[in-house]
């Protein structure tokens, strides 16, 4: 049991440490000291508790920094003086603590970056280290942010940073040198610099970040909708890697099920050739895409060290990827890892693996949701066409009532006017016909007189036409006779004798009309004696008045 000196603003922290309460010493205590870290309660250790573990020492000498101890007699079996001029290793690691306190009596502020860090009850446990350039580790040691702190520290570093403090980062922290002599040498952090430059890794991060948000297209991509059905799917990955391998151990198998077809561009994804290669991919990529397009591209790469993946921190890679008009999938490196290429994407998953897993989810999904889809829509219609079977047969029982009852109606109602119907037709009927009768006879009795009549006088008008036609046929022979004669003594030669002539024209046919005369510019004009050619007056003056204006 190990009593503590707690002031009262600390108890709650010291109970979450795990001190205890002893209520008749009204002191806080450890219970079982050997099973903790001393070191942190270091601030509220008893002096007096104390005695037994520190052994008085000289100071340091400055110059050389070594401890100038004293040694009590101790007991020696042996006789060995060695021995006997010897501490124990508390003792010695007593006047490390003693002597670390005071060559550090305040906190420093020392520049580092972070190995590793966890989280245990709300205390900050972290791994710090410097390096060379080659990456040779020329420092480490372990340092911690108590859970008093922690919350403060945290919030403001990742308020003005914009990122959590994680693995890979350079800080530059204010610690206190703390050592325990059973736990050793630790940090124990006071405070911390968000403004101190976080590492490249993170420095470059955070510059592409807000350029990418000045630009508006850092969440361009995570806008589009990854299809519900994946059928192509473009894979950007180094050749050969151990993470392709895992990537194709699922997406082989879709393609063998004809699923889902992938088609392979490679790039570099570490060294001085990433920018190029993964540009020259894209482009590639975006090639193919025109002509037949994709539904998403997947760029995946395997675990590796941090600093491997810093090369696809570029910002003209994050744009390229954040701008496809496809939704981007990534799978690079293992959960721990972040790369810009994994924030602009549209879905990030922790490992190549993942990734390919994702996709068969998807389409597993796509393939249930259709076959639910299906058996809903053959279960509502089946429902539905049941419904209306049903509807249909009470239309039809409905139909055939009505028109039974419709049939008995106006049967009913007929039957009567179909009887006087046929009553009064045949009545009508019998009067019309009697009436016809007696038109029939009187037109009968009336038209036989008249053509009695006219049967008559059709017999006189017979007689009188032959009497007339005898009479007319002998006139009209004896004028006939005389006109023949006429005709046969008025021919041409008679007609000229007779002091007529006759025009005609240069072939001999006869002039009938003085319009054709005119039309001629000569004719001849024949005579009983002969023929003179003559010319229409009116050539004639046409004729002078020519030669008189020549």
């Amino acid at each position: 049991m190990l009593y503590l000196d707690v002031p009262y603003p600390d108890k709650d922290l010291a109970k979450q440490q795990g001190a205890r309460w002893d209520p008749l010493k009204r002191k806080w205590y450890l219970p079982d000291p050997e099973q903790v870290d001393l070191s942190l309660f270091s601030q509220w250790l008893d002096p007096a508790s104390q005695t037994d573990l520190i052994v008085e020492a000289a100071a340091v000498d400055p110059l050389t920094g070594l401890l100038d101890l004293s040694f009590d007699s101790v007991a020696n079996p042996s006789g060995d003086e060695s021995a006997t001029n010897s501490v124990s290793l508390t003792q010695l690691l007593s006047q490390v603590q003693i002597k670390l306190k005071g060559a550090f009596p305040q906190a420093v502020w020392v520049r580092a970056e972070i190995a590793n860090i966890n989280e245990r009850r709300g205390h900050i446990y972290l791994e710090l280290s410097e390096n060379n350039d080659q990456g040779q580790t020329l420092a480490s040691c372990r340092a911690m942010i108590w859970a008093s702190n922690a919350s403060r520290l945290l919030a403001r570093f990742e308020q003005v940073t914009g990122s959590e403090l994680q693995d890979g980062q350079n800080v530059l922290i204010q610690v206190a040198v703390n050592f325990h002599e059973k736990f050793g040498f630790s940090l124990v952090v006071e405070d911390l610099d968000p403004k101190f430059t976080l590492g490249e890794i993170e420095a470059n991060l955070i510059a592409i970040r807000k350029e990418l948000i000045k630009l508006g297209i850092y969440q361009a991509n995570k806008q589009i909708p990854l299809p519900s059905d994946l059928f192509r799917i473009a894979v950007i990955s180094p050749p050969n890697a151990a993470g392709l391998g895992d990537f194709r151990a699922e997406a082989d198998a879709l393609e063998h099920y004809n699923l889902c077809e992938f088609v392979y561009f490679h790039s570099s994804f570490q060294g001085e050739a990433v920018l190029s290669e993964m540009l020259s991919a894209l482009d590639a990529f975006s090639g193919i895409h025109q002509n037949n397009p994709f539904d998403a591209l997947v760029i995946i790469r395997g675990g590796g060290a941090k600093l491997d993946l810093n090369p696809l921190n570029q910002l003209e890679l994050a744009k390229a990827l954040a701008t496809q008009p496809l939704p981007v999938l990534t799978g690079i490196g293992h959960e721990r890892d972040n790369t810009i290429l994994d924030e602009v994407a549209c879905l990030r998953f922790d490992t190549p693996s993942k990734v390919a897993a994702g996709i068969w989810h998807r389409i597993e999904s796509s393939a249930k949701q259709a076959m639910q889809n299906w058996q809903q829509i053959e279960r509502l219609s089946q429902q539905q066409l049941q419904t209306t079977q049903a509807q249909l047969q009470q239309l039809k029982q409905h139909i055939d009532y009505s028109q039974q009852r419709n049939l008995t109606h106006w049967k009913t109602q007929l039957e009567p006017l179909y009887t006087q119907i046929k009553h009064t037709s045949q009545q009508w009927v019998s009067s019309e016909r009697a009436s016809l009768d007696y038109q029939l006879r009187h037109i009968i009795s009336q038209a036989q007189q008249p053509l009695n009549r006219a049967k008559q006088q059709l017999e006189l008008n017979q007689q009188l036409i032959e009497q007339n036609a005898k009479r007319a046929i002998g006139l009209y022979r004896q004028q006939l006779k005389k006109t023949m004669g006429f005709i046969l003594s008025s021919g041409p030669q008679s007609q000229l004798k007779r002091g007529f002539t006759i025009a005609k024209t240069q072939q001999g046919t006869p002039i009938s009309s003085a319009a054709h005369a005119q039309s001629l510019s000569q004719f001849g004009i024949e005579f009983q004696d002969g023929i003179v050619q003559v010319k229409p007056l009116k050539n004639l003056i046409n004729q002078e008045s020519s030669q008189h204006d020549g």
